[in-house]
């Protein structure tokens, strides 16, 4: 069963171009090393730049554990992490309606 997820956090605004650009690669081995995980959308606030979400599409499981597990997570983790005003709040969704399957 597929597993729909976001992650927001807040960095200081000092902050926001360090943690752009450690999206980037991230984002990057996520499209060249999991295929199973089938969306990966990280997005920033227009109205407040220092405010990230990511949305996340996970095959199953499997696929999440993957993530959580790759070396590019762990190296946003370390770099990212420090940088966040509060935790990272993650979230799980059932997916109600869609347009793309």
């Amino acid at each position: 069963m597929a597993i729909y997820m976001t992650a927001q956090y807040q960095v200081h605004p000092s902050q926001t171009e360090k943690v752009k650009a450690s999206i980037r690669p991230l984002v990057e081995h996520v499209k060249m090393h999991e295929p199973l995980t089938t969306i990966y959308i990280a997005q920033q606030q227009i109205l407040d730049p220092s405010k990230f979400m990511h949305i996340l599409r996970f095959e199953d499981e499997a696929a999440l554990k993957v993530h959580q597990n790759s070396p590019a997570s762990a190296q946003f983790v370390q770099t990212v992490y420090p940088k966040t005003l509060k935790p990272i709040e993650f979230s799980e969704y059932n997916l109600i309606a869609t347009v793309n399957p």
